[in-house]
């Protein structure tokens, strides 16, 4: 067994780079336009971006094109002609999961952030050539820059768990299974109602008992849906990823 090695898993992040550079840069390119037209829109009426404002588009291209270099990442894996060399470098199972995760989650959101606030900036840098507008700096680090940032983190070790499992229609199957979970917690939310009420018709009914029952179950469901997205799609899903390498790998 090989020992865990930081060079290695260096060479692989490297090695991420140079194969997805050409998609890297023309994803890049598109949410810094849409970053750029988003906030110069912004402009308009009070003259500033606001943070909320900038937090809308910004936390969609960049939760986007997160899961889009997720799958990326282990494309090799599913293709004949280079899953063979793939699994010949010289990197453990291990070593190819955390790299990955690095790469997809921790690199990523550091230039995707750095890259969004220069061309936030840089919009509101034209946008001072008009009357009425100056110069000021963009609020980038706002709470919900924070939640955005906590909830990718939170659903990206699922999404490597999808890229490694699936070899066809890896997007659609696991957004399919990131439904079904979510359903069954509603219904688990659904089952704590009724029992906080004592019954169904209850549950449905507008009185206050009732309502009562919906603040109880969210209580229980919040509690759980914490443990869940701490644990489970978190240090779960990359472990279940690192077991999921090694059946491929042998």
């Amino acid at each position: 067994m090989q020992e865990f090695n930081i060079q290695r898993i260096s060479s692989l992040i490297y090695r991420s780079i140079v194969l997805q550079k050409g998609a890297i840069v023309t994803a890049l390119s598109l949410a810094g336009g849409l970053i750029f037209i988003g906030s110069l829109v912004s402009l308009r009426g009070d003259h500033m971006v606001k943070s909320s404002e900038f937090i809308g588009v910004f936390s969609l291209t960049f939760v986007l094109l997160g899961v889009l270099l997720t799958f990326g990442v282990f494309k090799e894996v599913h293709n004949q002609k280079t899953n063979n060399f793939y699994f010949s470098l010289p990197a453990s199972p291990l070593e190819r999961v955390v790299a990955a995760w690095l790469f997809s989650c921790v690199i990523y959101t550091i230039v995707f952030t750095v890259f969004g606030f220069l061309m936030g900036q840089f919009a509101i840098v034209i946008g001072s050539l008009f009357p009425d507008t100056n110069i000021h700096v963009l609020p980038i680090f706002s709470e919900g820059y924070w939640k955005i940032l906590k909830f990718y983190f939170l659903i990206q070790p699922a999404f490597l768990l999808g890229a490694v499992t699936f070899s066809k229609n890896r997007i659609g199957k696991t957004l399919l299974v990131a439904l079904l979970t979510i359903f069954a917690l509603f219904i688990y939310n659904m089952i704590l109602c009724f029992v906080f009420s004592g019954g169904a018709y209850d549950v449905f009914t507008s009185d206050p008992f009732s309502t009562d029952a919906f603040s109880l179950a969210k209580e229980e469901f919040s509690v759980l849906g914490a443990f869940l997205f701490s644990i489970i799609l978190g240090p779960m899903m990359l472990l279940a990823a690192y077991f999921k390498i090694t059946e491929k790998e042998v």
